[in-house]
């Protein structure tokens, strides 16, 4: 028999050991497959060509992914040449050399990944199209999308992934060489003593964690070095959790007699304390990952939702442009009437002046006490106008001294209340000291660019300040028109763009467009790059814990010897199970929320949809794995010697 043929009756017999470690390769191979093709697309990139570098994103996912599964792919084949040890061990016995042992090993990883590399960029070939597709409706682009196979990521894909394979193969080529006969015997019963119980650094866990938690709920937002503190107070605590902490509560439960000598309670808190100390690292470790992951899902998710939400706030006109004259506003109207489903709902004509100006700083961190800016400076009257053109009413009245302040954000987490705030205005050297008497969370106009300059905040003063401030060289006129649906004013918004040009300051459309795609892709990016570490780290444990199955079966055995029925060792395994499960799980989402609180501080919005969806999916899966690895452990456990 030669070495291929024991390499390939090797891969066969232990199958089923490796398929959730084969799926979980394909899994993450189909991703980075995906991701390269769609860097590669040319369809998404022309539709998003005026957004995000959308080659520029997915190339950086692919790098993340690659990076994540090479560890992975290192941490399982760890995993699987341990378990190996003994037969590895036979193999020298029986007189078989090093040299083909090594072989063997590395043969067999290499096939597995050619197999796993085969299948994940057929299924990500087959698959392509519906990636594109949902890319391209998280997008709302309404195209017909394009089959297409993709050569450079085909390519790419093999060169990555044949790297990682063949270092991950050499690793285990080496195994023979690393241990002793001996060393590889006795692998599996090497004895190991209780974990030890110490009050202080269970203490010293809960103050970590709370310290953390305590900062991140009361930040002021004004020192940014406090946010590396309560990361790294969060991330020392979780492992203080797990290696202390827990091993502290399970070993208190010891004392309650009563409940600890009732069915297996007895063995299986014994086997639990034994699997806390075995995988505590691990464990800590995946909360980490699984927080990480979570916050940036849910970052992800609550941006998307925030800003589409946010498009009729920042863009209240369908289109502004600057003016200069009624034979452009007639020129503008005839191309709107050509369109029927666009018809105009209002339309305005306004003017505002760009101003020097200085402003307190605003922002709780106080970066700069005084801020020198430009100002988009309207008066009373023109103020009252464009809210009418919006269906709305201002009843307020300012003096000389008193401005009204529409800002595009708002949070008095992180900013002061500008009310009673002193700002100057400059004009042809003349300064103006103002007072905000009351500011409003919305824009008035549009967000603009003009001369290079990026204006969303609006200043509204006095009739008589704005006359004693004109100059006509600082003046910019504009119109301001609603048109009907507006989210389907693409041919309409070009053609105006190519009639207008640079005096379009801007528009709804464009808004919407550049909007849609970029949070499109983001969401798309962090939703696939947490789907990859969900599966890697629900692997990971699965694996942890069918490893120790194999040690744990002698002890069962013995049980059902002396009676104890099958459906009695069910049960303790899945409450064993369980709790492996469900505290980097429920560790990891607390982390999270903590983190996305201070995200929805900023954003001044409530989270709680796109949180609770985002949670709800992770959760899911994750429960898909404890059920995998709760049957997979006791069709271990059952199998007859």
């Amino acid at each position: 028999m030669t070495l291929f043929n024991i390499t390939f009756r090797n891969i066969k017999r232990n199958f089923h050991n490796y398929l959730i470690y084969f799926v979980s390769m394909v899994f993450c191979i189909m991703i980075y497959y995906t991701f390269t093709s769609i860097e590669y697309n040319k369809q998404v990139a022309d539709l998003a060509a005026d957004s995000m570098k959308v080659s520029t994103a997915f190339n950086a996912a692919s790098i993340v992914i690659a990076v994540f599964v090479a560890m992975f792919i290192w941490y399982s084949n760890s995993f699987f040449t341990k378990k190996r040890k003994k037969e590895v061990a036979l193999y020298s016995m029986l007189g078989v050399k090093k040299k083909q042992i090594g072989r063997m090993l590395f043969y067999e990883n290499v096939v597995m990944g050619a197999l796993a590399l085969a299948f994940g960029i057929l299924i990500g070939t087959l698959f392509s199209k519906l990636f594109v597709m949902i890319l391209i409706h998280i997008m709302s682009f309404d195209v017909n999308v394009k089959f297409a196979i993709s050569l450079k990521a085909i390519i790419s894909t093999i060169k990555v992934f044949l790297v990682i394979f063949i270092i991950a193969s050499l690793h285990s080529y080496t195994l023979i060489y690393r241990f002793q006969l001996i060393e590889l015997f006795k692998s599996e019963k090497v004895a190991q003593s209780e974990p030890k119980a110490s009050l202080v650094l269970a203490l010293l866990s809960i103050i970590f964690i709370g310290t953390g938690y305590y900062m991140a709920l009361t930040y002021k937002f004004d020192n940014l070095a406090i946010l590396i503190v309560i990361l790294v107070s969060t991330v020392i605590g979780t492992y203080m959790f797990f290696s202390s902490l827990i091993v502290f509560i399970v070993k208190l439960s010891k004392k309650n007699k009563v409940k600890y000598f009732r069915g297996l309670n007895m063995i299986g808190t014994s086997q639990l304390l034994y699997r806390i100390k075995a995988n505590g690292r691990s464990l800590a470790t995946i909360a980490v990952l699984s927080a990480t992951t979570i916050t940036a899902m849910g970052t992800a998710a609550s941006l998307y939702y925030d800003q589409v939400n946010s498009i009729d706030k920042v863009t209240p006109f369908s289109y502004d442009y600057k003016s200069n004259g009624k034979s452009m506003d007639e020129q503008i109207n005839q191309i709107i009437n050509k369109y029927p489903s666009n018809k105009i709902k209002s339309s305005t004509n306004s003017e505002f002046m760009i101003i020097d100006s200085k402003w307190p700083e605003l922002s709780k961190m106080k970066l700069h006490p005084v801020k020198n800016s430009k100002s988009f400076v309207i008066s009373e009257s023109t103020m009252k106008e464009l809210s009418k053109a919006r269906g709305m009413d201002y009843n307020i009245s300012l003096d000389s001294n008193e401005v009204l302040f529409f800002m595009s954000m708002y949070s008095d987490k992180i900013m002061e209340n500008p009310v009673g705030k002193n700002i100057e205005l400059e004009i042809k050297g003349k300064k103006v000291p103002l007072r905000i008497k009351d500011f409003k969370e919305r824009l008035l106009t549009n967000q603009l660019v003009v001369n290079d300059l990026y204006m969303q905040d609006t200043v509204v003063v006095a009739d008589e300040v704005y006359n004693k401030l004109y100059d006509k060289d600082k003046v910019v006129k504009t119109t301001f028109i609603n048109i009907e649906n507006q989210r389907e004013s693409k041919d309409l918004t070009e053609e105006i763009d190519k009639t207008l040009g640079g005096n379009v300051l801007s528009s709804y459309y464009e808004c919407y467009r550049d909007t849609m795609t970029n949070m499109g892709i983001i969401i798309f990016l962090a939703s696939f790059i947490g789907f990859v570490f969900l599966i890697c780290t629900g692997s990971i444990i699965f694996f942890k814990q069918l490893s120790e199955a194999g040690e744990d079966k002698e002890r069962y055995d013995i049980l059902k010897k002396i009676g104890v029925k099958k459906s009695e060792i069910r049960i303790s395994i899945a409450r064993q199970m369980a709790f492996i499960f469900a505290l980097p799980l429920i560790l990891g989402i607390t982390h999270s929320i903590i983190a996305l609180t201070i995200l929805q501080i900023v954003l001044s919005s409530s989270l709680l949809y796109p949180v609770f969806i985002t949670v709800g999916v992770y959760t899911i899966i994750y429960l898909i794995y404890y059920i995998l690895t709760v049957n997979s452990y006791c069709k271990i456990v059952d199998a007859k010697a």
